[in-house]
C-alpha cells in the first residue's frame, strides 16, 4: 500500500466513486456519491465486518453498508472449508451466523454456499467467498484489513496468494505469529499487522510489521507512540463510542476498528482536524 492513513480520507473519496460506478449494473457494493468531504487528518474508520449493526455481519450487505455510511476501510475474516475455499466468517462454526450447523473446516463450499447468515438486522445474506470480496474491492483505493484465523499452514498461504493475485488492497493480520510468517514467506508484497489482545501478546521481531492492531486496553498512549515510532502504524479495536474515538484520536492512533461506521465517520467529520501532531518515526516498514 502507497497510501498511508494520513491520506487514506482522501483516496476513499475516489474509490468509493469507483465502487458506484462499478456496481450500478450488478448487485454487491454500492458505495454513497463521492459528495465533497473535509479532509480530516485524524485516524481511518475502518468497519469491522463491515457494519454489522446494519446488516448481517462479515457480508456484502454488511461491507456495502460501510462503505455507504463512510468507512475509510474495511475488516474482515478468513476461514477455509474443508475443500480449500477462503470464505469469510469469524467463527470457526456457522452455529452462530447461520442457519446451519458445523465446522467450517469440515464443510464444503457448496454446502457454505447454501446457507444463509442470519446474525444481525436485515435479511439473512449468503456467505461470501474471500474472492468475492476481493473482486468487489479490485482496482480501488478501499483498503481490506483481513484476518487469517486460526488454520493449517498450507491455507494460510493459500489465503494470502489469492490477495496477493487480486487487485484489492490487502493487509494481512492475525493474532497468530506463526500464520503471519506463513503468509509473508507465501506472498511477501502484502503487508502484515500482528494483533494484539490482553491474553495473547506475542510479538514476532523476525517479521517486517507493517502496524499492530491493539485492544483498546493495550493502547496507552506511551505505547502507541512507541509502536509509531518504531514505524509501525496501530489501529485499535473495537471502539463504539464517541470518548473512545476522541481518546485514541488525541493518542494519535491511524485506525479506528469499529462496529458504528456511520457514527464514527460522523464523529471524526464533526471533529475534523486539518492538522495532526506526528510523533517521531523510525523507518517506514512495507
Amino acid at each position: 500500500m502507497t497510501t498511508p492513513p494520513r491520506a487514506a480520507r482522501t483516496a476513499v473519496l475516489a474509490a468509493l466513486a469507483v465502487l458506484a460506478a462499478g456496481c450500478a449494473a450488478s448487485p454487491g457494493l454500492r458505495a454513497r456519491p463521492a459528495a465533497a468531504q473535509p479532509v480530516c487528518a485524524g485516524p481511518v474508520v475502518i468497519g469491522h465486518r463491515g457494519a454489522p449493526l446494519d446488516a448481517p455481519e462479515n457480508t456484502m450487505a454488511s461491507f456495502e453498508k460501510a462503505l455507504q455510511q463512510g468507512a475509510d476501510w474495511l475488516e474482515t475474516d478468513v476461514q477455509t472449508t474443508r475443500d480449500g475455499v477462503p470464505v469469510l466468517m469469524h467463527d470457526a462454526s456457522v452455529d452462530r451466523t447461520t442457519n446451519g450447523k458445523g465446522a467450517i473446516a469440515d464443510l464444503t463450499a457448496a454446502q457454505i454456499a447454501g446457507l444463509r447468515v442470519t446474525v444481525g438486522p436485515g435479511p439473512a445474506e449468503p456467505v461470501p467467498t474471500l474472492e468475492e470480496l476481493l473482486k468487489r474491492l479490485s482496482g480501488t483505493t478501499v483498503t481490506l484489513l483481513m484476518e487469517i484465523k486460526w488454520q493449517r499452514a498450507e491455507d494460510v498461504a493459500r489465503i494470502a496468494r489469492i490477495a496477493a493475485g487480486s487487485s484489492a488492497r490487502v493487509f494481512l493480520y492475525s493474532f497468530s505469529a506463526e500464520h503471519l510468517r506463513q503468509a509473508h514467506a507465501a506472498a511477501p508484497a502484502l503487508p502484515v499487522v500482528l494483533i494484539q489482545g490482553t491474553n495473547i501478546s506475542e510479538d514476532p521481531g523476525d517479521l517486517p510489521l507493517r502496524g499492530i492492531a491493539l485492544d483498546a486496553t493495550l493502547a496507552t498512549a506511551s505505547r502507541i507512540a512507541a509502536e509509531r515510532k518504531a514505524g509501525r502504524e496501530v489501529y485499535v479495536w473495537t471502539l463504539d463510542d464517541d470518548e473512545s474515538w476522541q481518546l485514541m484520536t488525541e493518542r494519535d492512533a491511524d485506525g479506528l476498528i469499529t462496529d458504528t461506521p456511520g457514527r464514527a465517520r460522523r464523529w471524526a467529520d464533526a471533529n475534523c482536524r486539518t492538522e495532526r501532531p506526528v510523533a517521531p518515526r523510525g523507518a517506514r516498514v512495507h
